[in-house]
């Protein structure tokens, strides 16, 4: 029965990780390019499909983590449901230019100014992986490796080395983010089914 606990404890902490990931850019604004331009953003953008999260302590415990996702941006207001690899979903997030909130299961809410204040309430510390937003639509506003069809395919931005991949129409379908910082190493992977 520990053992149970102990799955399902470290799967709600890297769940939160994984949100705080796809929060914490939820409402930064893009700044421009280095050639003076900015990034335009769809203003009706979604996206669906599963997440990976490692997470490595360098105190030794490593934790990891899997399930899916779907973002529904429109018109400024983003919604993101996390669900367990079985598809219920754990949580829902809103974020709206006056603030960010959080639904859990259990209809507890979490509210904050935006989501960087949201992720260190729930964390403890901010995980600023910004311009997710960008990403998820093949968009940066840094220098990166380029496909050849001259869509971003590598950088690094805020941190987070960035590998964009598996383009269709909308996006690339298949983004790799990984991080180091002091107290670990994280990695994250977004694969899009649709």
């Amino acid at each position: 029965m520990n053992a149970v606990f102990s799955f399902f404890r470290s799967w709600r902490r890297l769940a939160w990780v994984a949100l705080a990931a796809l929060l914490s850019a939820c409402a930064t604004p893009l700044p421009s390019s280095s050639d003076g331009n900015e990034v335009v953003l769809s203003t009706s953008f979604e996206r669906s499909g599963r997440f990976a999260v490692t997470m490595q302590e360098f105190a030794g415990e490593r934790q990891a983590v899997q399930g899916g996702f779907t973002w529904l941006d429109q018109q400024g207001i983003l919604q993101i449901d996390l669900t367990n690899p079985m598809g219920t979903v754990l949580a829902r997030v809103l974020v709206m230019p006056q603030g960010a909130s959080l639904q859990r299961t259990d209809g507890s809410m979490e509210y904050a100014t935006g989501p960087d204040e949201l992720v260190e309430q729930l964390l403890g510390s901010p995980i600023p992986v910004a311009y997710l937003r960008a990403w998820l639509q093949g968009k940066t506003s840094v220098t990166a490796e380029r496909d050849a069809d001259g869509r971003p395919e590598a950088f690094v931005q805020d941190g987070w080395r960035v590998r964009l991949q598996r383009y269709d129409q909308t996006g690339p379908r298949v983004l790799q983010l990984n991080r180091n910082d002091a107290q670990r190493d994280i990695s994250v992977r977004l694969v899009v089914d649709r």
